[in-house]
């Protein structure tokens, strides 16, 4: 039988330090003359660590990097049902880390694709955070909100196709990126996720989302 590998890769290895680092630059220069956004340049102690599902090790690196968090950790989710990481997140708020959520609207009601109606449904994940008093806001203008970004400490910044989830750890092909020390970069990203908290709407019990999404029509 084939030795299974190791799913948890560590991109600044002999022979793929220069090639991860000119892809990185290579994307960040493209983006600047495209959106002209300021060229990130990495400090001498960044690294970028990836991880693979199923059974790659990313909940275990989440809930490494949110217990040792000093200042503040920030996220955006769509799918939200992670029990290590939601436990992580409400010790690290009450050890006195400034914590702040965003979530898709999913968390709050759910959508019957056949009558095309909604229904309301609070998800175990949303209620425990709101439960441990960290603010969390529930983003509605948009048909999903589908960032998973976690950014920590203004230093660290997550980020990749992995939903903080059961299935996404265990069940599915994901990919998470962990960023360190890329200032420009992690800015860009908070500046994203401040926009989204300004445009969405601070959870409460018996919160009315004011937005429903329709699709353009096209002839």
């Amino acid at each position: 039988m084939a030795r299974k590998r190791s799913l948890s890769t560590n991109l600044f290895q002999p022979g793929t330090l220069v090639l991860a680092a000119l892809c990185l630059m290579a994307g960040i220069w493209l983006g600047h003359l495209r959106n002209n956004i300021p060229a990130s340049h990495p400090q001498a102690n960044s690294s970028l660590k990836v991880y693979f599902s199923p059974d790659g090790g990313a909940t275990r690196e989440l809930v490494r990097l949110i217990s040792a968090a000093r200042k503040s950790v920030e996220v955006q989710a769509y799918s939200f049902t992670s029990k290590p990481v939601i436990k992580a997140l409400i010790h690290a708020k009450d050890r006195g880390v400034d914590v702040e959520i965003i979530l898709d609207r999913s968390n709050v009601e759910r959508k019957n694709y056949r009558t095309h109606t909604y229904h309301r449904l609070i998800s175990a994940g949303l209620d425990a955070v709101y439960t441990a008093g960290i603010p969390t806001y529930i983003d509605d203008r948009y048909l999903i909100a589908h960032n998973k970004v976690m950014l920590i400490d203004g230093q660290t910044l997550i980020t990749g196709s992995f939903n903080f989830s059961y299935a996404a750890a265990h069940f599915n092909a994901e990919n998470m990126l962990v960023i360190k020390n890329i200032p420009s970069l992690i800015e860009q990203y908070q500046k994203n996720f401040e926009f989204h908290e300004k445009t969405s709407q601070r959870y409460k019990p018996g919160l009315v989302l004011k937005h429903q999404f329709h699709f353009p029509h096209y002839h």
